[in-house]
């Protein structure tokens, strides 16, 4: 090698050296202006449900001084689920093995009540929202993606008797819209504290629906799914369907609106009430003595207190009877635990003195969403048939 050639090499390889160095050298390209710093919170899971369906909740909160956990999950009145904190800032807490189902939830932040930012399910009440967790094992409330799926609508609507505009929830049956047929229609109502939301997220009604309906276990319907608290505290509850706001306005706005709207069967036998709590006293109130209107009553969980339970049989024992009977289905369920049980009972009896015949069940649970659940998907496979 010439000694020319020599120092031409030499000098392309330090230059070479030398611009590396500085490339290496050179700071990390800048965020652009208002992009926060990376945090672990942008890679955070939460929640995460295990094979052997146990739970993971997180939350990063660094500035925390305590996080935990409450919900629909844990046992009734029991303690929350404390988390514990990392070096990350990340707090972690691991549930025990939980039952296939749906379940609200929220972290309490230094006893504050806030919602799963990593979550985006949510199911809202009657004053607030929470996170919503599902667990499922392939049971009847399941999302299955290969059952045709109906439809859920959030449907505004004016009420007359109350002046306002009001909201409610109403499923259809997969293919409506387009077979041109005519439906029965179910009412189903919610518990006191809760919204119209409550029925299509944590209920799972339109999953139990559409499963239903796929196996060919319950006709297709429509089910709508008002609001039935007319107050921002929620209605009390009461023996007379007259003083609950909410009776002149499913009587005199929904049902009138979802009978204008929508192919459903005006039939009082293709017709049917249920709710739950206090949408099954309302349900009671309403459907008993509107039997004209509904052939076909379902009540979950539910019963009057002692001296409603003595008012209505004063105003309505003499012809509650011939009302009942034009009854296809008086359905009424309870938990096995449920703190609704011994009301039940006395309606029981009542209704035997008066001659009223009932369908009673019972399933594993107390006052709960397991319950529920379990009551719609038995209810609505004895419908209109």
């Amino acid at each position: 090698m010439n000694q020319t050639l020599a120092r031409t090499l030499a000098a392309t390889l330090v230059a070479t050296t030398l611009l590396t160095g500085a490339a290496q050298a050179q700071p990390p390209t800048a965020r652009p202006p208002g992009m926060p710093a990376p945090t672990p919170n942008d890679r955070l899971v939460s929640p995460e449900v295990a094979a052997d369906r146990r739970v993971t909740f997180r939350l990063y909160a660094p500035d925390a001084r305590t996080v935990a956990v409450t919900g629909e999950f844990l046992a009734w009145g029991g303690p929350s689920l404390a988390l514990a904190k990392g070096a990350d800032g990340v707090w972690t807490g691991t549930s025990d093995a939980l039952p296939a189902g749906a379940y609200r939830y929220a972290f309490l932040m230094d006893g504050v009540q806030v919602v799963d930012p990593r979550n985006p399910a949510t199911s809202a009440s009657l004053t607030q929202a929470k996170s919503l967790l599902v667990v499922s094992d392939d049971d009847f409330a399941a999302d299955r993606p290969s059952v045709p799926h109906g439809a859920i609508a959030r449907v505004r609507y004016a009420s007359p008797a109350l002046g306002v505009e009001r909201q409610m929830q109403v499923y259809t049956p997969p293919g409506y819209g387009r077979d041109g047929k005519t439906y029965p229609v179910l009412y189903l109502l919610h518990g006191g504290g809760d919204a119209d939301d409550s029925w299509p997220t944590v209920g799972r009604a339109g999953f139990i629906l559409d499963n239903l309906i796929a196996e060919k276990k319950a006709p297709p319907m429509i089910v709508v799914m008002p609001a039935g608290a007319v107050k921002p505290t929620g209605q009390p509850m009461t023996w007379d369907a007259g003083q609950d706001p909410f009776t002149a306005d499913l009587l005199g706005a929904v049902m009138p609106y979802v009978e204008a709207n929508y192919r459903v069967s005006k039939a009082p036998g293709q017709t049917a009430l249920a709710g739950l709590s206090m949408g099954g006293i309302q349900t009671l109130n309403i459907g008993l003595t509107h039997t004209e209107r509904f052939r076909w009553i379902g009540v979950f969980s539910s019963g009057w207190f002692p001296g409603d339970l003595k008012a209505f049989e004063d105003h309505h024992g003499a012809d509650l009877g011939a009302k009942a009977a034009r009854l296809k289905l008086f359905y009424y369920s309870n938990g096995e635990t449920d703190i609704a049980l011994p009301q039940a009972k006395k309606a029981f009896e009542m209704f035997d003195r008066h001659g009223v015949r009932v369908e009673t069940y019972e399933f594993p649970g107390g006052h709960e969403w397991s319950v529920w659940r379990a009551s719609l998907h038995d209810f609505a496979q004895k419908l209109f048939r």
